[in-house]
This record gives structure tokens, sequence and C-alpha cells, in this order.
């Protein structure tokens, strides 16, 4: 069931929502608009490793890997359009 809040009310379930370690609505609202891209990268020994998440776009998945996994060769950065694009090519 679903009802209209009024901007108090939502503003208090944010705030308690960001209280108990949760997105508040309007950071909420900002990866409603984000996109899941996949990285796929290889470590020291040659293994494939996929790092996936909601990023506004490629290069700032890029960013983040290289800034806290820079052990990692990152081979490509796949959006799940992508991703689908192969699987559907590949049959």
């Amino acid at each position: 069931m679903s009802r209209d809040w009024t901007q108090e009310e939502l503003q208090n379930a944010s705030k308690a929502m960001k209280e108990a370690g949760h997105l508040g609505y309007e950071e909420f609202c900002e990866q409603l608009n984000k996109t899941i891209f996949t990285g796929l990268c290889k470590d020291a020994d040659n293994n494939l490793i996929r790092i996936s998440g909601p990023y506004n776009c490629k290069e700032e998945l890029e960013e983040q890997l290289q800034e806290h996994f820079s052990l990692l060769k990152v081979i490509t950065v796949l959006s799940e359009e992508d991703i689908a694009f192969i699987k559907e090519n590949l049959k």
C-alpha cells in the first residue's frame, strides 16, 4: 500500500534511515540513477578478478580501481548493457 508523504515525514524517515546506517532518501534517489559497471582485472598471479557496483560512468569505476586496487591490472570496464550485448551476440 502506498501513500503520499509530507516533506516533513520524508525528512524524518530519511534521517532515521541514515542514523541506522542506511542510505537516506536523497542518497537512495542518487543510486537509482547509476548504472552497474563491472571491472575485469588481473592480479599478480594472473587470476581474473571481477568487481561490480553502481557508478555514474565507467571512468568513476576505473578511478576507484586505480585508487583502491592499484595492484590489479584493469583489462576493461563494462556496463550491464555492454555485457548483455556481448552475451546476446555470442549465441
